[in-house]
């Protein structure tokens, strides 16, 4: 398994208290890495995994809590996305029966939910923050941002804001094209090796 990547400063959003829980949570990370490159006993996994949870539980918090002061507009799928982390922390630790199950499972969580998360998703807390220090108005910053998905339809490409894209991709709510009645997908490579 890969090492994480190392904390940065181009990691932050410009809030002390969370800058400095999102190193933490990077520090854990590497611990965590170097714990999945060794021989380890399902009780130092399971130990590991505790602390994450207690700490992201309580980080989670303080960034909702920033979000709301600056009326943060994906709050509500930010929240959502916390909970879905934490439920699948919440499951890792009752359900897996082997070491190796626990580490390959730990390995995702950390790489996928936890520092995935913080580079994609909370980068756009600051760029949110910015965007209000400069006076302009998000909607107009974020008409370029744009996710592209397809349905059943021939060379139809749906172009998604970036809260409809967590729902689908992060939250697995389902969205139909009213066209086709198809689902929309992300990964347009593989909707099309049929």
């Amino acid at each position: 398994m890969e090492a994480f990547p190392v904390w940065n400063d181009k990691y932050s959003i410009e809030n002390v208290d969370i800058d400095l829980q999102h190193q933490t949570l990077f520090s854990l990370a590497d611990k965590t890495a170097k714990l999945l490159n060794r021989h380890i006993y399902k009780t130092e996994v399971k130990e590991l995994l505790s602390d994450f949870f207690d700490y992201m539980r309580i980080h989670f918090k303080d960034e909702e809590d920033y979000m709301y002061t600056i009326n943060y507009p994906y709050l509500s799928e930010h929240k959502a996305m916390h909970k879905k982390i934490i439920k699948d922390m919440s499951a890792l630790l009752s359900e897996c029966t082997s070491t190796n199950d626990l580490k390959e499972k730990l390995y995702k969580i950390v790489s996928v939910w936890l520092l995935e998360h913080i580079v994609e998703h909370d980068m756009r807390i600051n760029k949110f923050k910015k965007s209000l220090e400069k006076k302009e108005l998000i909607e107009e910053k974020e008409k370029d941002d744009k996710f592209e998905y397809i349905c059943g339809c021939k060379g139809m490409i749906h172009k998604l804001d970036y809260g409809l894209h967590v729902k689908i991709k992060y939250l697995n709510i389902a969205y139909k094209c009213k066209k086709c009645s198809k689902e929309l997908s992300f990964n347009f490579m593989e909707d099309n090796l049929d």
